[in-house]
This record gives C-alpha cells, sequence and structure tokens, in this order.
C-alpha cells in the first residue's frame, strides 16, 4: 500500500497500527455520545473484524484496532448502513470534546449541546496542522480546555450582597479554593483566588451570594505532548451565542497565519498574543 493510499484511509479513520499489518478504525461520537444500537453496531464490528474489543481516546472518539487491511471494504460498507461517523484525525478540525455539563451537578451550560453545533459546523476543515477545541461546563475543567487550542470554559462570578449576609459560613465552607473570608461576620471574597465556579451561588440559603457576571472564558493556543503549552486566555467573558462566531474567526486567523504542521500555539509565540487578539478584534 502506497504512502498517499495509507494517508486516504486515514483521513477516513483507518490508521495503520505499528505492525504494518493491521489497521484501528477511529470513530466519531456525538460529544461522546453513541446510542445503544451504534454501540451494538461497533461492538459486531469488533468481533467479526477485529480482536473482539474497542478502546476510547481522549477525544471522546472511540477505536477498533486489528482490521485486516482486506476487511476494510466490509467495515466501510457496515458502518455506512449504521449511519456511523469515522475520521477524527490528519490536519484539520478534530472532534470537539465536552464535559457532561447538561447533567453534572457542577455544569453551568450545555457543554454538549455546544460541542455538537461546533461539530456540525467545522469538523474536517483542513487546516495548516491539527485543531483541537474543547468545551467545559465549569472550572472543574474535566475536558482540560486550556490545552486545546481553542478552549471554552464556563464561568459565573458571584458578588456578596453584604446587607443580606448573616455570617453563616457556608460560603466559605462551600468554597475549595479558600477565596471567602468571614470579615466582621460578613462574607469576602478574594477575586485573586475565586475561580468563578458559582458554587457559593448555590449553596447561600440567604441569597446573599449574587451573580455578578456569568459567561464563557476562551483560551487560544492550548497544546499537549512533547512542548505543554496552556492557552493565553482572553480577558473578557463571552455568551453561548457568540462562540461559533469566535470559532470561525479563529480558524480563519489559523488558516492564514500558520506555518504547514505548525499548531496554534506555535504561531501565537511567533508572532505574539497581541497579534491574533488585534486580528480577531473580539
Amino acid at each position: 500500500m502506497t504512502k498517499s493510499e495509507l494517508e486516504s484511509l486515514k483521513l477516513e479513520g483507518f490508521m495503520q497500527q505499528q505492525d504494518k499489518e493491521y489497521f484501528s478504525l477511529r470513530i466519531l461520537t456525538d460529544a461522546g455520545n453513541l446510542s445503544s444500537n451504534e454501540m451494538i453496531c461497533l461492538a459486531e464490528i469488533s468481533e467479526l473484524y477485529g480482536n473482539g474489543y474497542m478502546g476510547f481516546t481522549t477525544r471522546q472518539c472511540v477505536e477498533i484496532p486489528w482490521i485486516r487491511e482486506d476487511l476494510i471494504p466490509e467495515v466501510k460498507k457496515r458502518i455506512l448502513n449504521a449511519g456511523i461517523k469515522t475520521g477524527g484525525t490528519g490536519t484539520r478540525v478534530v472532534a470537539v470534546a465536552a464535559c457532561k455539563g447538561a447533567l453534572c451537578r457542577f455544569g453551568l451550560l450545555d457543554s454538549q449541546e455546544i460541542a455538537k453545533n461546533l461539530d456540525r459546523k467545522f469538523l474536517g476543515i483542513d487546516l495548516p496542522g491539527k485543531f483541537k477545541i474543547g468545551v467545559s461546563a465549569c472550572p472543574n475543567n474535566c475536558v482540560k480546555a486550556p490545552i486545546s487550542d481553542l478552549g471554552f470554559l464556563a464561568q459565573n462570578e458571584p458578588k456578596v450582597e453584604t446587607d443580606m449576609c448573616k455570617g453563616c459560613k457556608i460560603c466559605e465552607r462551600t468554597c475549595k479554593v479558600d477565596a471567602i473570608s468571614m470579615i466582621h461576620k460578613k462574607a469576602v471574597i478574594d477575586y485573586n483566588k475565586c475561580i468563578s465556579c458559582g458554587q457559593c451561588i448555590k449553596a447561600c440559603p440567604f441569597k446573599a451570594m449574587k451573580l455578578e457576571k456569568e459567561g464563557v472564558a476562551v483560551y487560544l493556543g492550548g497544546k499537549l505532548g512533547r512542548n505543554l503549552r496552556i492557552g493565553n486566555r482572553l480577558k473578557k467573558l463571552y455568551q453561548i451565542d457568540e462562540l461559533e462566531a469566535i470559532t470561525e474567526m479563529v480558524i480563519e486567523y489559523y488558516k492564514n497565519n500558520a506555518n504547514k504542521g505548525e499548531r496554534l500555539g506555535t504561531t501565537i509565540n511567533r508572532l505574539g498574543f497581541n497579534h491574533i487578539k488585534n486580528k480577531l478584534d473580539i
């Protein structure tokens, strides 16, 4: 099999294993979700064409290893008939990762719905390098948004209504980062420590903790791997209905300014953070 043929198969989700004889098939999920029928189909494929097992990737995809080259056409047919998507590799926008924000008790927004919408519009767009998007529904940051090329992190910033505070200390005990203390029997927030998780707002029985600001923090240029880079955070908070436009602008910037094979973080290091801030004007 030629290099070009292998590359073409890779874009379809069939990646040659290190043994050079077998392939692993990567399946795209719906923001980390699969229907029961899809899971049954994948289990059958792994049993009939693989080694009887499958695994999950850090981008919430499924991989079925040990597929012989001659069986790939049959596997493609079954995948197509089941309406299951494959891919998620190469120098392009890969699967958008999201936490379980709509279900989790800490969630501040529906991260999966946001991820699905971004997936529908941007998944598979060809770019100079790999482009990862992550959506975290709260500062627990399970999806690790700051180490995605483009990361979204929900925020609920609290404010104390001093006249309503009874000094019960429930908010102080609730805060996991010691950002709240009692001064003269009133709650005081240290905003240098506060991570805007909003838990103190939910916990206060007297409604003394008010929601001052809510929105989404945006991180640019994060990445894992050999050269770990925490993304640069834009100063303001954005609303959910702005995220699609922000994504489009960031992708367009990356497409026009990155060298071939260069991740967004490397582009930012080369040109400076002010360059992308000024170009995006957001």
